[in-house]
């Protein structure tokens, strides 16, 4: 299925794979209702169910779907049809690697479960290496070399994900970023980690390859957050043979709720219009890519995934039609008896007919048409089966 984009350049959402729900948990939290750390922090429970059936989780935000598990296959398939509808090309997800310290197993479990929709959805993805985890190992005594791991790691990727049709490559090379520089700090280090392996695009964060001369090894950078909010990390980006831009909503944290410190700068989404502004700026430089900052960051508030708080106010769309109604309702030539609602998808379907259809063509596998029920007299709606 083609989607109409406005971008020529290739834009991929920033993914985080870390989200757990009881049923599907690898390392949920036994304290609250076995739910994962990032819909948890440390002392949100969302076993807590408010008065409008909305969970405590650890963030300002909440899912359109309710909380989720990133491994549970009606999710994967959900996040990667809104991914193929919004346009986007394709993610960037964020990846521990191999090294066996703290959640990595669920971090990797997780990548490894949303690549082969990417793929049935015609998206392309790439990772994003958090090479923190080296320092993590190394410091628990996992680990008693850096590099090696790395090597091992790369080794690892260059295996099972670089050689994939739908990974991303610029320049007939695949691109690897990474979250740092955060453990290894020279160009050599970088040189033998991927000395093992085929030719690479490797990107780093803003500013890094000038603050430890990663001249060699490093082929780009990318925008981040603060990077994105203006014209001085495009400048100097343009010099490298990447230049990766980005587009971010805003910035919202939950860590100081959540107690998991005192937080970031807030930024403000200015009601949409800072997604706008960051967008065109990255578009109007010389960017060989647009990295959006994030897809489902939900405990730093940077989301584009659809929220509960995006969804129109049907409540206030009747009283408005009930007013309309009583306004008109002395006149002769109006009489308004029923009102239809049209919740409306990118690929319109009927609710009407026999039997009911929904928005199809997006679909990736596996479909069930739903089936409505309701009463006039009580005022229910839902779907009753498939």
């Amino acid at each position: 299925m083609d989607v109409p984009k406005n971008f020529a350049t290739p834009v991929l959402a920033h993914y985080m794979p870390w989200f757990e729900s009881p049923e599907f948990a690898e390392y949920g939290q036994s304290q609250f209702g076995n739910w994962g750390l990032h819909w948890t922090m440390a002392n949100k429970n969302p076993e807590n169910v408010d008065a409008n059936g909305k969970r405590e989780i650890a963030s300002h935000y909440y899912p359109l779907i309710e909380p989720y598990d990133n491994g549970e296959p009606h999710y994967l398939e959900y996040a990667v049809v809104c991914m193929k509808l919004a346009g986007l090309d394709g993610i960037i997800i964020d990846y521990a690697g191999i090294t066996e310290v703290y959640d990595w197993k669920l971090l990797h479990d997780h990548t490894e479960a949303i690549i082969p929709w990417l793929k049935l959805a015609g998206l392309k993805f790439s990772i994003m290496y958090e090479d923190k985890s080296l320092v993590n190992a190394l410091n628990q005594g996992i680990i008693t070399d850096t590099i090696a791991e790395a090597k091992r790691v790369m080794q690892y990727m260059d295996n099972n994900f670089f050689s994939q049709e739908h990974y991303l490559n610029v320049n007939q090379k695949p691109v690897l970023f990474t979250f740092g520089p955060q453990a290894l700090f020279s160009d050599s280090s970088w040189i033998e980690a991927f000395s093992d392996i085929q030719p690479l695009n490797f990107i780093s964060l803003p500013y890094s390859i000038s603050n430890h001369n990663l001249n060699t090894s490093a082929q780009g950078e990318f925008a981040w957050v603060s990077s994105a909010l203006n014209d001085n990390f495009y400048t100097q980006c343009a010099q490298y043979d990447i230049c990766v831009g980005s587009g971010m909503p805003g910035f919202n944290d939950f860590y100081y709720e959540g107690g998991w410190g005192n937080g970031f700068p807030f930024h403000d989404d200015l009601n949409g219009l800072l997604f706008t502004q960051t967008l065109q700026r990255a578009q109007s430089h010389a960017t060989e890519l647009i990295q959006i900052v994030t897809w489902n960051d939900f405990g730093e508030g940077t989301m584009v995934e659809p929220t509960s708080e995006e969804v129109a106010d049907i409540d206030s769309h009747v009283a408005q039609l009930q007013a309309l109604r009583d306004e008109y309702s002395e006149s002769d030539l109006i009489s308004a008896n029923s009102v239809k609602l049209f919740a409306d998808a990118v690929l319109e379907g009927n609710p009407l007919t026999t039997p009911p259809t929904m928005p199809v063509a997006a679909m990736i596998d596996g479909f069930k048409q739903p089936v409505f029920g309701g009463s006039i007299e009580d005022g229910t709606f839902d779907v009753v089966g498939y």
